[in-house]
């Protein structure tokens, strides 16, 4: 008797395995292990394509051991768990932001209000023991994926395949950690070396680059793998209000501070050339009087002499004309003038030589020494 059909419609009710045959189930077993190996494949063709980022790299792993490393593009794998692909973003630069946190970039970028956790990095003891307030960012980029992936904390494992479109995470959330701890310690022993105005004033560049340096030395040493690019301070300000206020006032008298040595410089660069010009003037007069007074001494001298040449040759007539030249400037310089002859006995002995006309007295009539 031919085996009557579940299927054929003229048969309801439970199915009863007694009604098929031994063909029949071997029939069911075929058809259930084609489902089987076409939903395999289908599975294992979907599993073994995957994307790398353009800025990023792809480190495969096969069976924890490392394969290769992929370029940005569309590749191909074995499926999970006997692959595993790590997206690494070597081109991106990445920021850890201190102090502070932002909810919304743009052009009015939104801050997260301050909480006692952020002020707990931010608040920093400096050398002369004030209280300070330093926000900053560190800027850096991985350029070993490796060394990222593997020499600091774990990596956690996670097929890309299984998480929803869009999903973004970290394959190794150590190393984030790492360098903000790292970078609070450092800028923690910088701030601690040097004064609160130089903090708030003159020291913000250099503290930010010898950040960077150690910063990148610390991590160096642990083989992170990663590269900072830059360390930038945002707020460098007292702690509180109070304190605020009080600094600013420090400020503008360390200001007023200044304008009044400027003003006393300014003075001072006005007042001291002009005594030095002063000074090298009365200089360059008693100098030309020194040579003045050397020069007419050195002549009366030269004349002097001459004269005594003169006078050794000829005494007599060197005499009398020496007598001459003396009567003539000193009668010259006189205003009335009366001659005494001793040797005249007359009545009026004189010679008035005031009177115009007088008729010029002899040799003889004139007194001689």
């Amino acid at each position: 008797m031919p085996s009557q059909n579940p299927f054929d419609g003229r048969r309801i009710g439970p199915i009863d395995l007694d009604d098929y045959s031994l063909g029949d189930l071997g029939r069911f077993v075929r058809l259930g292990i084609v489902l089987l190996l076409i939903g395999i494949v289908v599975a294992a063709g979907l599993s073994t394509t995957y994307r790398i980022d353009s800025s990023s790299e792809g480190v495969v792993l096969r069976f924890g051991k490392r394969e290769r490393t992929v370029p940005p593009g569309l590749h191909f794998k074995l499926p999970w768990p006997v692959d595993i692909v790590y997206e690494v973003p070597v081109q991106r630069i990445q920021s850890l932001e201190f102090g502070f946190e932002t909810q919304q970039p743009g052009r009015r970028t939104q801050y997260a209000p301050q909480d006692a956790e952020l002020r707990a990095v931010a608040e920093m003891l400096t050398g002369d023991l004030n209280l300070g307030h330093v926000e900053w960012i560190v800027q850096y980029q991985i350029k070993d994926p490796l060394d990222y992936l593997f020499q600091i904390g774990s990596t956690e494992a996670i097929d890309e395949s299984s998480l929803p479109s869009g999903t973004s995470y970290d394959v190794n959330e150590a190393v984030p950690d790492t360098i903000r701890d790292v970078s609070e310690s450092v800028m923690r022993k910088l701030v601690g070396d040097v004064s609160i105005d130089y903090v708030l004033t003159i020291g913000r560049e250099q503290l930010a680059a010898e950040a960077g340096q150690l910063i990148q030395e610390e991590l160096d040493s642990f083989n992170a793998g990663i590269d900072i690019r830059a360390v930038k301070l945002q707020t460098t300000s007292p702690p509180t209000d109070a304190v605020q206020d009080a600094f600013q006032e420090v400020n503008r008298a360390r200001q007023k501070k200044e304008r009044v040595v400027n003003e006393a410089l300014g003075e001072r660069n006005s007042i001291i050339p002009a005594a030095r010009g002063r000074r090298d003037e009365e200089i360059a007069k008693a100098e030309g009087y020194q040579n003045r007074v050397v020069l007419e001494t050195n002549g009366e001298i030269n004349a002097f002499l001459a004269q005594l040449a003169e006078y050794e040759k000829a005494p007599e007539i060197t005499r009398q004309r020496l007598y001459l030249e003396a009567m003539e400037e000193v009668l010259a310089q006189a205003g009335e003038k009366i001659v005494i002859d001793d040797s005249v006995r007359s009545l009026v002995p004189l010679l008035d030589l005031n009177r115009p006309g007088t008729p010029a007295a002899p040799p003889e009539a004139t007194r001689r020494p």
